[in-house]
Protein backbone atom coordinates (compact mmCIF):
# COMPACT_ATOMS: atom_id res chain seq x y z
CA UNK A 1 0.00 0.00 0.00
CA UNK A 2 1.28 3.66 -0.73
CA UNK A 3 2.99 5.35 2.04
CA UNK A 4 1.57 9.21 1.02
CA UNK A 5 3.59 10.88 3.98
CA UNK A 6 5.79 12.13 1.44
CA UNK A 7 8.97 10.19 2.31
CA UNK A 8 11.54 9.03 -0.20
CA UNK A 9 9.96 5.60 -0.31
CA UNK A 10 12.30 3.22 -1.92
CA UNK A 11 15.38 4.52 0.11
CA UNK A 12 13.54 5.01 3.51
CA UNK A 13 11.54 2.30 3.74
CA UNK A 14 7.52 2.41 2.88
CA UNK A 15 5.68 0.51 0.38
CA UNK A 16 4.37 2.23 -3.10
CA UNK A 17 2.00 -0.06 -5.19
CA UNK A 18 -1.34 1.55 -6.40
CA UNK A 19 -2.52 -2.07 -7.15
CA UNK A 20 -2.73 -2.54 -3.14
CA UNK A 21 -5.31 0.72 -3.23
CA UNK A 22 -7.32 0.06 -5.74
CA UNK A 23 -10.02 2.31 -3.68
CA UNK A 24 -8.09 5.35 -3.35
CA UNK A 25 -8.13 5.38 0.48
CA UNK A 26 -4.12 5.67 1.39
CA UNK A 27 -4.58 9.72 1.87
CA UNK A 28 -7.23 8.58 5.52
CA UNK A 29 -5.01 5.87 6.37
CA UNK A 30 -1.92 7.25 6.63
CA UNK A 31 -3.21 10.70 8.02
CA UNK A 32 -4.38 9.30 10.62
CA UNK A 33 -3.43 5.71 11.77
CA UNK A 34 -5.53 5.37 15.00
CA UNK A 35 -8.48 5.65 13.11
CA UNK A 36 -10.67 2.23 14.05
CA UNK A 37 -10.96 -0.02 10.34
CA UNK A 38 -12.05 -3.23 12.55
CA UNK A 39 -15.65 -3.17 10.55
CA UNK A 40 -14.11 -2.25 7.74
CA UNK A 41 -13.05 -5.23 5.45
CA UNK A 42 -9.50 -4.76 3.68
CA UNK A 43 -9.54 -3.65 0.16
CA UNK A 44 -8.06 -6.87 -1.93
CA UNK A 45 -4.56 -7.33 -2.79
CA UNK A 46 -4.04 -7.44 -6.26
CA UNK A 47 -0.91 -10.09 -6.18
CA UNK A 48 2.38 -9.03 -8.75
CA UNK A 49 3.12 -10.82 -11.99
CA UNK A 50 5.19 -13.41 -12.10
CA UNK A 51 7.49 -12.09 -14.71
CA UNK A 52 7.75 -8.61 -12.81
CA UNK A 53 9.07 -10.87 -9.43
CA UNK A 54 11.60 -12.79 -11.51
CA UNK A 55 12.84 -9.74 -13.21
CA UNK A 56 12.86 -7.49 -9.92
CA UNK A 57 14.77 -10.37 -8.51
CA UNK A 58 17.40 -11.31 -11.18
CA UNK A 59 18.20 -7.60 -11.60
CA UNK A 60 18.89 -6.52 -7.83
CA UNK A 61 20.80 -10.17 -7.41
CA UNK A 62 22.94 -9.05 -10.11
CA UNK A 63 23.52 -5.99 -8.32
CA UNK A 64 24.04 -7.47 -5.32
CA UNK A 65 26.68 -9.92 -6.55
CA UNK A 66 28.65 -7.70 -8.34
CA UNK A 67 28.59 -4.60 -5.42
CA UNK A 68 29.61 -7.36 -2.87
CA UNK A 69 32.11 -9.17 -4.89
CA UNK A 70 33.53 -5.98 -6.36
CA UNK A 71 34.13 -3.98 -3.53
CA UNK A 72 35.55 -6.98 -0.88
CA UNK A 73 38.13 -7.68 -3.46
CA UNK A 74 39.22 -3.75 -3.46
CA UNK A 75 39.46 -4.25 0.15
CA UNK A 76 41.18 -7.16 0.25
CA UNK A 77 43.64 -6.07 -2.09
CA UNK A 78 44.80 -2.99 -0.46
CA UNK A 79 45.01 -4.92 2.52
CA UNK A 80 47.25 -7.55 1.48
CA UNK A 81 49.74 -5.22 -0.25
CA UNK A 82 51.37 -2.53 1.54
CA UNK A 83 52.51 -0.95 -1.05
CA UNK A 84 48.95 -0.19 -2.11
CA UNK A 85 48.16 1.34 0.72
CA UNK A 86 48.26 5.27 0.06
CA UNK A 87 45.97 7.95 0.85
CA UNK A 88 43.64 7.45 -2.45
CA UNK A 89 43.51 3.61 -1.87
CA UNK A 90 42.96 4.70 1.45
CA UNK A 91 40.01 6.74 0.56
CA UNK A 92 38.52 3.66 -1.92
CA UNK A 93 38.79 1.61 0.97
CA UNK A 94 36.28 3.44 2.68
CA UNK A 95 34.33 4.03 -0.35
CA UNK A 96 33.77 0.03 -0.88
CA UNK A 97 32.87 -0.14 2.93
CA UNK A 98 30.11 2.50 2.09
CA UNK A 99 28.69 0.48 -0.79
CA UNK A 100 29.18 -2.64 1.00
CA UNK A 101 26.97 -0.84 3.92
CA UNK A 102 24.44 0.42 0.42
CA UNK A 103 24.31 -2.94 -0.65
CA UNK A 104 23.57 -4.76 2.25
CA UNK A 105 21.10 -2.50 4.17
CA UNK A 106 19.34 -0.90 0.98
CA UNK A 107 19.07 -3.21 -2.46
CA UNK A 108 17.71 -6.33 -1.14
CA UNK A 109 15.34 -4.55 1.25
CA UNK A 110 13.92 -2.25 -1.64
CA UNK A 111 13.31 -5.41 -3.19
CA UNK A 112 11.88 -6.96 -0.58
CA UNK A 113 9.30 -3.93 0.19
CA UNK A 114 8.26 -3.69 -3.38
CA UNK A 115 7.32 -7.60 -3.64
CA UNK A 116 5.40 -7.89 -0.19
CA UNK A 117 2.32 -6.07 1.39
CA UNK A 118 2.80 -3.54 3.53
CA UNK A 119 6.17 -3.82 6.12
CA UNK A 120 7.25 -7.26 6.67
CA UNK A 121 10.89 -6.45 8.26
CA UNK A 122 9.89 -5.68 12.13
CA UNK A 123 9.61 -2.54 14.46
CA UNK A 124 13.93 -2.58 14.98
CA UNK A 125 14.35 -2.45 11.69
CA UNK A 126 12.19 0.08 10.35
CA UNK A 127 14.29 2.50 12.21
CA UNK A 128 17.57 0.71 11.70
CA UNK A 129 17.47 0.21 8.11
CA UNK A 130 16.59 3.78 7.49
CA UNK A 131 19.34 5.23 9.65
CA UNK A 132 21.98 2.20 7.88
CA UNK A 133 20.93 3.58 4.83
CA UNK A 134 21.08 7.09 4.95
CA UNK A 135 24.40 6.45 6.75
CA UNK A 136 26.40 4.38 4.32
CA UNK A 137 24.77 6.59 1.06
CA UNK A 138 26.29 9.97 3.05
CA UNK A 139 29.32 7.77 3.47
CA UNK A 140 29.25 6.87 0.48
CA UNK A 141 29.28 10.34 -1.05
CA UNK A 142 31.15 12.38 0.86
CA UNK A 143 34.01 9.30 -0.15
CA UNK A 144 33.55 10.12 -3.42
CA UNK A 145 33.92 14.06 -3.15
CA UNK A 146 36.82 13.42 -0.79
CA UNK A 147 38.49 11.56 -3.51
CA UNK A 148 37.70 13.99 -6.38
CA UNK A 149 39.95 16.71 -3.98
CA UNK A 150 42.61 14.45 -3.38
CA UNK A 151 43.46 13.87 -6.68
CA UNK A 152 42.53 18.05 -7.71
CA UNK A 153 45.85 18.45 -4.80
CA UNK A 154 47.63 15.41 -5.68
CA UNK A 155 47.49 16.30 -9.17
CA UNK A 156 47.11 20.09 -9.60
CA UNK A 157 49.48 21.15 -6.44
CA UNK A 158 51.61 17.70 -7.04
CA UNK A 159 54.41 19.21 -4.87
CA UNK A 160 52.56 19.41 -1.99
CA UNK A 161 50.74 16.22 -2.53
CA UNK A 162 51.18 15.24 1.18
CA UNK A 163 49.52 17.67 3.01
CA UNK A 164 46.52 14.99 2.46
CA UNK A 165 48.08 12.04 2.72
CA UNK A 166 49.08 13.06 6.58
CA UNK A 167 45.32 14.32 7.08
CA UNK A 168 43.81 11.51 4.94
CA UNK A 169 42.82 9.27 8.43
CA UNK A 170 41.15 12.73 9.94
CA UNK A 171 39.16 13.08 6.95
CA UNK A 172 37.85 9.50 7.01
CA UNK A 173 36.60 10.24 10.37
CA UNK A 174 35.47 13.38 9.70
CA UNK A 175 33.09 11.61 6.40
CA UNK A 176 31.94 9.22 9.33
CA UNK A 177 31.21 11.78 12.18
CA UNK A 178 28.93 13.89 9.78
CA UNK A 179 27.04 10.98 7.90
CA UNK A 180 26.13 9.46 11.32
CA UNK A 181 24.92 13.48 12.33
CA UNK A 182 23.45 13.56 9.18
CA UNK A 183 21.03 9.88 9.41
CA UNK A 184 20.39 10.04 13.77
CA UNK A 185 17.35 12.20 13.25
CA UNK A 186 15.36 9.13 11.59
CA UNK A 187 16.05 7.20 14.98
CA UNK A 188 13.70 9.57 16.45
CA UNK A 189 11.97 10.23 13.57
CA UNK A 190 10.65 6.19 11.79
CA UNK A 191 8.44 4.19 13.76
CA UNK A 192 6.27 0.78 12.61
CA UNK A 193 2.71 1.75 12.70
CA UNK A 194 -0.42 -0.62 12.50
CA UNK A 195 -3.57 -0.95 11.91
CA UNK A 196 -6.43 -3.20 12.27
CA UNK A 197 -9.52 -4.57 9.65
CA UNK A 198 -12.20 -6.68 9.78
CA UNK A 199 -9.63 -9.36 8.10
CA UNK A 200 -6.51 -8.30 7.83
CA UNK A 201 -3.72 -6.38 9.95
CA UNK A 202 -2.03 -3.30 8.17
CA UNK A 203 1.59 -2.91 9.46
CA UNK A 204 3.41 -0.14 7.62
CA UNK A 205 6.85 1.94 8.21
CA UNK A 206 6.36 5.29 8.71
CA UNK A 207 7.50 9.02 9.47
CA UNK A 208 6.85 10.86 12.27
CA UNK A 209 7.88 14.10 12.17
CA UNK A 210 6.20 17.00 13.95
CA UNK A 211 2.78 18.36 11.45
CA UNK A 212 1.56 21.65 10.97
CA UNK A 213 -1.72 22.46 10.68
CA UNK A 214 -3.07 25.27 8.52
CA UNK A 215 -6.69 26.31 7.56
CA UNK A 216 -7.34 27.20 4.17
CA UNK A 217 -10.62 26.87 1.38
CA UNK A 218 -10.47 22.87 1.43
CA UNK A 219 -10.10 22.95 5.51
CA UNK A 220 -7.43 21.58 7.37
CA UNK A 221 -4.55 20.61 5.90
CA UNK A 222 -1.46 19.25 7.34
CA UNK A 223 2.29 19.94 6.34
CA UNK A 224 5.32 18.83 7.98
CA UNK A 225 7.72 21.55 7.42
CA UNK A 226 11.04 19.97 9.36
CA UNK A 227 10.26 16.77 7.20
CA UNK A 228 11.09 18.68 3.83
CA UNK A 229 13.35 21.10 5.14
CA UNK A 230 15.27 17.78 5.99
CA UNK A 231 15.00 15.85 3.04
CA UNK A 232 15.76 19.07 0.82
CA UNK A 233 19.10 19.10 2.70
CA UNK A 234 19.50 15.67 2.13
CA UNK A 235 18.88 15.75 -1.46
CA UNK A 236 21.19 19.03 -1.85
CA UNK A 237 24.22 17.41 0.60
CA UNK A 238 23.96 14.00 -1.62
CA UNK A 239 23.75 15.13 -4.97
CA UNK A 240 24.13 18.69 -6.08
CA UNK A 241 26.82 20.06 -3.19
CA UNK A 242 28.99 16.74 -4.72
CA UNK A 243 28.40 17.22 -8.29
CA UNK A 244 29.77 20.89 -7.92
CA UNK A 245 32.69 20.51 -6.11
CA UNK A 246 33.91 16.92 -8.02
CA UNK A 247 32.88 18.86 -11.54
CA UNK A 248 35.39 21.67 -10.20
CA UNK A 249 38.36 19.74 -9.51
CA UNK A 250 37.96 17.43 -11.96
CA UNK A 251 37.75 20.02 -14.28
CA UNK A 252 41.22 21.73 -12.78
CA UNK A 253 42.82 18.23 -13.13
CA UNK A 254 41.91 17.94 -16.64
CA UNK A 255 43.37 21.38 -17.28
CA UNK A 256 46.43 20.49 -15.52
CA UNK A 257 47.12 17.26 -17.82
CA UNK A 258 46.62 18.84 -20.93
CA UNK A 259 48.70 21.36 -20.22
CA UNK A 260 51.76 19.70 -18.45
CA UNK A 261 54.74 18.86 -20.11
CA UNK A 262 57.86 16.16 -20.09
CA UNK A 263 61.00 18.02 -19.64
CA UNK A 264 64.30 18.07 -21.39
CA UNK A 265 64.61 16.22 -24.97
CA UNK A 266 61.36 14.66 -26.24
CA UNK A 267 60.97 12.01 -29.08
CA UNK A 268 57.74 10.84 -30.76
CA UNK A 269 57.25 7.79 -28.47
CA UNK A 270 57.29 10.15 -25.38
CA UNK A 271 54.75 12.08 -26.83
CA UNK A 272 52.59 9.35 -27.86
CA UNK A 273 53.11 7.71 -24.41
CA UNK A 274 52.28 10.82 -22.23
CA UNK A 275 48.81 11.47 -24.48
CA UNK A 276 48.17 8.15 -24.19
CA UNK A 277 48.02 8.57 -19.96
CA UNK A 278 46.23 11.66 -20.33
CA UNK A 279 43.59 10.37 -22.24
CA UNK A 280 43.32 7.73 -20.26
CA UNK A 281 42.90 9.67 -16.86
CA UNK A 282 40.85 12.01 -18.89
CA UNK A 283 38.14 9.11 -20.04
CA UNK A 284 38.24 7.87 -16.35
CA UNK A 285 37.00 11.17 -14.77
CA UNK A 286 34.30 11.63 -17.32
CA UNK A 287 33.22 8.61 -16.67
CA UNK A 288 33.15 8.59 -13.02
CA UNK A 289 31.68 12.38 -12.51
CA UNK A 290 28.84 11.05 -15.34
CA UNK A 291 28.14 7.65 -13.71
CA UNK A 292 27.48 9.30 -10.43
CA UNK A 293 25.43 12.10 -11.50
CA UNK A 294 23.55 10.00 -14.08
CA UNK A 295 23.24 7.36 -11.30
CA UNK A 296 21.95 9.83 -8.70
CA UNK A 297 19.72 12.09 -10.99
CA UNK A 298 16.18 10.42 -10.71
CA UNK A 299 16.70 9.60 -7.09
CA UNK A 300 17.08 13.28 -6.79
CA UNK A 301 13.90 13.96 -9.15
CA UNK A 302 11.90 11.39 -7.13
CA UNK A 303 12.81 13.13 -3.74
CA UNK A 304 12.29 16.68 -4.86
CA UNK A 305 8.76 16.39 -6.48
CA UNK A 306 7.69 14.19 -3.76
CA UNK A 307 8.29 17.12 -1.37
CA UNK A 308 7.59 19.95 -3.60
CA UNK A 309 4.40 19.02 -4.97
CA UNK A 310 1.46 21.43 -5.02
CA UNK A 311 -0.92 19.43 -3.71
CA UNK A 312 -0.30 17.13 -0.81
CA UNK A 313 -3.77 15.89 -0.17
CA UNK A 314 -4.40 13.97 -3.21
CA UNK A 315 -2.46 10.70 -3.89
CA UNK A 316 0.43 10.68 -5.81
CA UNK A 317 0.21 9.78 -9.51
CA UNK A 318 0.14 6.18 -11.37
CA UNK A 319 3.49 6.99 -12.69
CA UNK A 320 5.39 7.71 -9.59
CA UNK A 321 5.83 3.84 -8.49
CA UNK A 322 7.38 2.93 -10.83
CA UNK A 323 9.34 5.87 -11.34
CA UNK A 324 10.38 5.30 -7.76
CA UNK A 325 11.27 1.58 -8.10
CA UNK A 326 13.51 2.26 -11.15
CA UNK A 327 15.46 5.77 -9.22
CA UNK A 328 16.12 3.58 -5.93
CA UNK A 329 17.50 0.69 -8.43
CA UNK A 330 19.66 2.61 -10.40
CA UNK A 331 20.90 4.93 -7.55
CA UNK A 332 22.16 1.43 -5.73
CA UNK A 333 23.73 0.09 -8.46
CA UNK A 334 26.14 2.88 -8.51
CA UNK A 335 27.56 0.67 -5.96
CA UNK A 336 28.41 -1.64 -8.00
CA UNK A 337 29.45 0.60 -11.13
CA UNK A 338 32.49 2.22 -8.39
CA UNK A 339 34.46 -1.01 -7.75
CA UNK A 340 34.75 -1.04 -12.03
CA UNK A 341 35.25 2.13 -13.16
CA UNK A 342 38.22 2.92 -10.28
CA UNK A 343 39.66 -0.74 -10.62
CA UNK A 344 39.11 -0.54 -14.32
CA UNK A 345 41.33 2.41 -15.13
CA UNK A 346 43.58 2.14 -12.13
CA UNK A 347 46.83 0.19 -13.16
CA UNK A 348 47.21 -0.72 -9.59
CA UNK A 349 44.17 -2.09 -9.17
CA UNK A 350 44.53 -4.03 -12.52
CA UNK A 351 47.93 -5.15 -11.51
CA UNK A 352 46.21 -6.36 -7.67
CA UNK A 353 43.35 -8.52 -9.60
CA UNK A 354 45.76 -10.51 -11.58
CA UNK A 355 48.26 -11.08 -8.56
CA UNK A 356 45.45 -12.11 -6.77
CA UNK A 357 44.28 -14.34 -9.69
CA UNK A 358 47.75 -15.97 -10.48
CA UNK A 359 49.01 -13.76 -13.38
CA UNK A 360 52.45 -13.17 -14.06
CA UNK A 361 53.96 -9.66 -13.69
CA UNK A 362 54.71 -7.86 -17.00
CA UNK A 363 58.28 -7.13 -17.40
CA UNK A 364 59.69 -3.69 -17.75
CA UNK A 365 61.48 -1.98 -20.96
CA UNK A 366 64.21 0.43 -21.19
CA UNK A 367 64.34 2.45 -23.74
CA UNK A 368 68.24 3.82 -24.20
CA UNK A 369 67.65 6.67 -26.52
CA UNK A 370 65.21 8.45 -24.15
CA UNK A 371 67.10 7.30 -20.71
CA UNK A 372 63.45 6.57 -19.35
CA UNK A 373 62.36 3.42 -18.03
CA UNK A 374 58.29 2.29 -18.36
CA UNK A 375 57.00 0.03 -16.55
CA UNK A 376 54.30 -1.92 -18.85
CA UNK A 377 51.93 -2.98 -16.31
CA UNK A 378 51.19 0.84 -14.97
CA UNK A 379 51.81 3.10 -17.70
CA UNK A 380 54.75 5.35 -15.88
CA UNK A 381 57.41 7.49 -17.05
CA UNK A 382 60.08 8.24 -15.30
CA UNK A 383 62.74 10.53 -16.11
CA UNK A 384 66.64 9.93 -15.19
CA UNK A 385 67.73 12.72 -17.19
CA UNK A 386 69.52 15.53 -15.18
CA UNK A 387 68.53 18.57 -16.04
CA UNK A 388 65.02 20.25 -15.01
CA UNK A 389 65.72 18.09 -12.23
CA UNK A 390 62.22 19.69 -10.11
CA UNK A 391 60.16 19.61 -12.97
CA UNK A 392 60.98 15.90 -13.13
CA UNK A 393 59.93 15.20 -9.78
CA UNK A 394 56.78 17.11 -10.07
CA UNK A 395 55.84 15.25 -13.42
CA UNK A 396 56.85 11.83 -12.04
CA UNK A 397 54.56 12.82 -8.93
CA UNK A 398 51.61 13.68 -11.04
CA UNK A 399 52.12 10.54 -12.76
CA UNK A 400 52.34 8.48 -9.67
CA UNK A 401 49.51 10.45 -8.25
CA UNK A 402 47.48 9.45 -11.62
CA UNK A 403 47.68 6.06 -11.18
CA UNK A 404 47.74 6.29 -7.42
CA UNK A 405 50.87 5.07 -7.20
Amino acid sequence: MENTSGVPLGLFGGHFDDEHDPHGMDEVNYMDAAMNMSGIPYPPIIPKPTWEILLKSLFSALIIIAAILGNTLVIYIVWRNKRMRTTTNYFLVNLAVSDLMVTLSCTWVHLVDDLTEGWVLGAFFCKFNSFAQVLSLVSSIMTLTLISCDRFFGIVFAMKAHMTERRSPIFIMIVWILAVGISSPLLVYREQRSRHWLNHTEIWCDDTWPEKTTFGPEGAIKTFPSRTAYYTFISLVLYFFPILVMSIAYSFIIWKLWSSHMPGERIESEVRSQDRIKKRVIIMLVIILSVFALCWLPFQIAILYNEHRSNKTISLPLWYGNFNYFANYIAYANSAFNPVIYTGFNENFKRGFKSLFGCKKPAKKYNAISGMTRDTSFGNLQSVTATGATKVTEHTRVKNLINDK
